[in-house]
This record gives structure tokens, C-alpha cells and sequence, in this order.
């Protein structure tokens, strides 16, 4: 469209002058072409932001009309007229003027910005918000891990603009964790204990994708996290990936580690608006309710929860303050019931470990659901569930699990945690139950029960 206009601009141009101008009249081919520059101030771009529709405006000037030449892709000869930018990201465009002798040389160009992309569905917390934690912070990729078949090659190209990175993956990878991007800030953020959280950043993928994984933690400490998800992706749809009112852990400095394992070849990966704010701040924006639908739950000692079936031995870690071992702590079974008593308090994450290490497996076809109850003596935040393929001798496999999250539980009462419609990111050959109470109080007891693992059922 572009050659075409030019083309035809230049044609009438060359008439303009045959019919307009006598040998004796003619000044030369820029005598009476109208100077851009003259007429600057007539382009005039606004944005709203709230729409994200951009505004041309050319005001009136006498001899002239405007051609505006928009991302270098298409035109418009209007004065007034509006596009919408769905993408946030930082846009052009270029402006002429012509008269009946031709069209002016040069441009102007115009740059306006779209703050936020627009989303189906949720869009996250308010990026340039003061609450923000990550307002005014570079963030920096300290390293990348691509390996296609686990065999690592050249790292993927990026660039990062405005906030924004964008990411190329030229060969195709099948598991999770084998396009692993680790981003570092250029300050450190801790998050206190005492503090719940709010999180957001959009993703997009060129490609229809099986599973992104962003997971939110310490720098150095792999298993110190706040949170860690891994959503699919439709091909071009941006989707915004967020927690709220997370319990902090023990982070004094924060990292992510982002993963695109499962990718298609030449695809672009784009992560943008990252927030990051406490969640007593509140900066307007409105949060979803999260409708998921609660499964159709089999008995307990049903045949069809495959739990009821599984053997198990059960292991502990429990450490002072120092990380150095203490005595496991009392467990009573009773049944489908699993009491523990805690003498001692302890203070970080994973402190207080307790696991059922199971003859389970699992492939990675299988959607399933898990539900189990807990009740503590008192009020216990930041409790860590997490379903996971149980270790080897000699591998370890604590980053391929259905789930690993924290939930709040209330003292004296029975708390149910489920999860819906989950499958192992790679094939498990045995599967643990990994809890973790550590930040616990002295003389606490936690009763487990009612452990129900089943096959997805609507």
C-alpha cells in the first residue's frame, strides 16, 4: 500500500506541474511545495488511555491537507481519525502535508505511547502506580538455560524496552523447565513475613503454548518462593498471570525465574507490566473473584481414590533456627488421620517439613484432583502444599510437581485445600506429599486427614 501511494502521489504530482505551471511561470520543483516543518504544531496525537484508542488531529491551515503514515504501514489523508492499540509499547507516526503542486520532503514524526495492554479478562495491578514496588526498577537477565531434548544451545536474542522483554525462541522444546529465563532487579526487595502480597505480569506467546512457568523467589534459594504458576497460552492473546494477598517468606532479595518449556519453534515471548505491591495498599484496582469449580469428590476409602490405595513411609525435617536438625516431632495415625505435635517454634519456610512418599505414579496425559483437610491448634499462615515426583538416590526431582502452593489455615477449625484438573509437567515414577509448617509456634498440633487423589471428575 505504501509503494502504491507513493506512486500515485508522484503521478499527480507530475500533472500538477504539466497542467499548472507555463515554461515562463515554472520556479522550480520545490517553489511552491508546501515545508513540513511549517506546519509541526498542526499534527497533534493524543492518547486515551483508558480505551487505548490514539487520537490524529490535523488543524486546519490554508493550502495544505495532511497525509499521515502510520507504524510505516498504512496512511490516511483525514484530518481526524482514531486507531486502536491493543499492545502497550511505544508508537509512530510519520506526517506530511501537500498542496495542488505536490507533496512536501521530509516528515514529522510523532511518537506516542500506549501505557497498558488491553486484556481479555483480568489485567493486573496498576503498573505506574506509587504502590508498586518495582516502579522505577530496571530488571536485568542474569541467566538463560535453553535446551531443547536437555541438551542446552545458544542462548535465545531479547530485547527488553520500557519494562517489556520480548523473547525469541527459534527451536521448538518439549518440558517444562528446558527455556529457563532467570531476571534479577537492579535493587533488592525483601518481603517481610508479617506482610501478604499482590502480583501481576502479562505474557504473551506468538504461539499457542502448553504451560509458562513464573515463579516469584530468593535469589540463590530455589526453594524459597512466594508463589509459582504455570498457565497455557492461546497464540497472540495477552494473559495476565497474578496472585493476591500471598503471605510473604523469608525473601531479602527477589528474582524470577520464568520458564517456556513446551514452546514451538519461532516463537515470541513478550513479559511486560510487573507489580509487585503490598496488599494493604490499595491502588483501585478491582480483583476478580476466582470462580473455579470445586470437583465431584469421591469417598475417602473409596476404591476410586487412588490415595486409599497407595502405600507410603512417612519422613520429617525439622530445624532450629540455624537450619541444624532437631528430634522428628510425635506423630499419631488414626486411621485416614494424621496427628503431629510441634514442641518447638520455628521461623522460615521449609524448616518443618513433613512428607508421604507414595507408590503412586503418575503419566503426564492425566488430569487430577486433590483435596485434603487440615486442622492446627492455632493460626498458621503461609502453610506450603505441595504434590511433587519423588526424589532418587542419586536425581532429584523437587521442580517437576502438579502444585506448590501456601495457604493460611485457622486454628480449631478443619480447612480444606484442593486443587482442580491438574497433570504432572513430566511423568512421575513415584509421587510425594511434601507439607511444610515451618514459622510455626511453640506446642502447636496439626491434624492431616481426609486425603482424597483421584482422576478429575466435573
Amino acid at each position: 500500500m505504501k509503494n502504491i501511494f507513493r506512486y500515485i502521489a508522484g503521478t499527480l504530482f507530475a500533472g500538477l506541474v504539466m497542467t499548472a505551471c507555463s515554461p515562463e511561470e515554472f520556479e522550480g520543483a520545490d517553489g511552491n511545495i508546501p515545508q513540513v516543518s511549517d506546519f509541526a504544531d498542526n499534527f497533534v496525537v493524543t492518547v486515551d488511555q483508558t480505551t487505548n484508542y490514539a487520537n490524529f488531529e490535523f488543524k486546519s491551515a490554508i493550502g495544505v491537507s495532511p497525509v499521515w503514515i502510520i507504524d510505516g504501514e498504512s496512511y490516511s489523508a483525514s484530518y481526524s481519525f482514531s486507531k486502536y492499540y491493543r499492545k502497550k509499547g511505544d508508537y509512530t507516526v510519520e506526517c506530511k502535508v501537500k498542496n495542488s503542486n505536490g507533496m512536501s520532503d521530509g516528515v514529522i514524526t510523532k511518537t506516542f505511547t500506549i501505557e497498558k495492554t488491553k486484556m481479555n479478562g483480568f489485567g493486573g495491578f496498576v503498573e505506574d502506580s506509587d504502590f508498586n514496588m518495582f516502579k522505577g526498577v530496571t530488571f536485568n537477565v542474569a541467566s538463560f538455560w535453553y535446551a531443547p531434548g536437555w541438551a542446552q544451545i545458544a542462548d535465545p536474542k531479547y530485547t527488553y524496552q520500557n519494562g517489556a522483554f520480548v523473547v525469541a525462541l527459534p527451536e521448538a522444546t518439549t518440558d517444562q523447565w528446558q527455556a529457563q529465563m532467570h531476571v534479577e532487579l537492579d535493587k533488592a526487595i525483601a518481603l517481610p513475613v508479617d506482610k501478604t502480597y499482590d502480583f501481576s505480569v502479562i505474557i504473551t506467546s506468538t504461539t499457542a503454548h502448553p504451560g509458562v512457568t513464573v515463579k516469584v523467589q530468593q535469589k540463590g534459594d530455589d526453594n524459597t518462593f512466594i508463589n509459582m504458576q504455570r498457565v497455557a497460552l492461546d497464540a497472540n492473546e495477552p494473559k495476565c498471570i497474578w496472585f493476591s494477598n500471598v503471605p510473604g517468606v523469608d525473601i531479602t532479595d527477589l528474582k524470577f525465574a520464568l520458564d517456556f518449556g513446551g514452546n514451538a519453534a519461532n516463537t515470541e515471548i513478550t513479559i511486560e507490566s510487573f507489580v509487585l505491591k503490598d496488599h494493604a495498599n490499595d491502588d483501585g484496582t478491582e480483583i476478580p473473584e476466582v470462580q473455579e469449580p470445586e470437583p465431584s469428590w469421591v469417598k475417602v476409602d473409596s476404591e476410586d481414590n487412588l490415595w486409599n490405595g497407595a502405600t507410603f513411609t512417612n519422613t520429617f525435617f525439622y530445624a532450629n533456627p540455624d537450619w541444624s536438625v532437631r528430634p522428628d516431632p510425635d506423630l499419631v495415625v488414626d486411621g485416614n488421620a494424621y496427628t503431629l505435635t510441634f514442641p518447638d517454634a520455628t521461623e522460615a519456610q521449609w524448616q518443618n517439613q513433613f512428607s508421604f512418599s507414595t507408590d503412586l505414579s503418575a503419566d503426564t496425559e492425566t488430569a487430577y484432583d486433590f483435596c485434603v483437610t487440615l486442622n492446627p491448634t492455632v493460626d498458621l499462615k503461609g502453610v506450603t502444599v505441595k504434590l511433587v515426583q519423588t526424589d532418587e538416590p542419586d536425581v532429584k526431582h523437587d521442580d517437576n510437581f502438579f502444585f506448590a502452593e501456601q495457604t493460611d489455615l485457622l486454628g480449631n477449625e478443619d480447612n480444606k485445600f484442593w486443587v482442580a484438573s491438574k497433570k504432572a509437567p513430566k511423568e512421575m515414577h513415584a509421587i510425594s506429599l511434601v507439607f511444610d509448617f515451618g514459622g510455626n509456634p511453640a506446642n502447636t498440633k496439626v491434624t492431616i486427614k481426609d486425603i482424597i487423589f483421584q482422576t478429575h471428575r466435573d
